[in-house]
């Protein structure tokens, strides 16, 4: 019984979750053309081949999160805790006054720095 159950420890087992990413970046909040800053924490998992499978953005100071996911029959898709559903969304280009680095809308006025598209 013993080797069994070494035998299972040692046999590998194929994984089907994808390793998340996580890294903090600059994010602002749009009102008014006023830009209220935050630094907002991304976690991301990808597809074996480096697709994005899942974006999940928190930020605390706005006490916001926003889940973005690759749905097969709608495309990308955002679910954010203000608006409480999941709708359509595509990435925009954002500008911040006196900022020289892009900016990503990742919902209805609320820009990410430096983030991807895929």
């Amino acid at each position: 019984m013993n080797k069994i159950l070494l035998l299972l420890f040692l046999v590998p087992f194929p994984t089907f979750a994808s390793p998340a990413f996580k890294y903090q970046t600059t994010c602002y909040l749009e009102s008014k053309e006023e830009y209220k800053q935050d630094v907002c924490t991304v976690v991301e998992t990808r597809e074996k081949g480096g697709a994005l499978r899942t974006r999940n953005i928190f930020s605390n100071r706005f006490s916001l999160t926003i889940k973005g996911k690759f749905d097969p029959q709608r495309g990308y898709v955002t679910w954010d805790n203000y608006n409480k559903f999941e709708y359509k969304w595509d990435y925009k280009v954002g500008n911040v006054p006196g900022s020289t680095t892009p900016h990503s809308y990742v919902m209805p006025g609320f820009l990410v720095e430096n983030i991807s598209w895929d």
